[in-house]
């Protein structure tokens, strides 16, 4: 977990130096997966929000049709820290469907 410690660190001396601001929201806009210690990482880093985009197929059908696609990700079960708000980019990005025509746009 060296390299995300590293890029954070680059990242918000970046914000900070150039905009005045320490970024509070991640976004991962195309990853191969979310491990549960990234999310304890990032929020020991002071993010409070996580914006992702690809999940599993069926949890984000699943998420889409019972509308949960914000939610606190525990990073770990068994530990009551590190909550971190998460939003799950329903947008089918990757096909010609939109989940929700008011917030995607048909890149089709």
């Amino acid at each position: 977990y060296e390299d995300i410690i590293d890029q954070m660190t680059l990242g918000h001396r970046f914000a900070k130096e150039t905009l005045n601001t320490i970024p509070k929201v991640a976004w991962h806009i195309d990853p191969f997966g979310h491990s549960s210690t990234q999310a304890m990482l990032f929020s020991q880093m002071g993010i409070d929000g996580f914006f992702i985009e690809r999940i599993d197929y069926e949890d984000g059908n699943s998420r889409r049709q019972l509308k949960q696609t914000d939610f606190i990700w525990q990073s770990n079960p068994n530990l009551n820290k590190y909550p971190m708000f998460t939003h799950y980019n329903s947008c089918l990005l990757y096909t010609s469907d939109a989940a929700d025509d008011l917030l995607c746009v048909d890149f089709g």
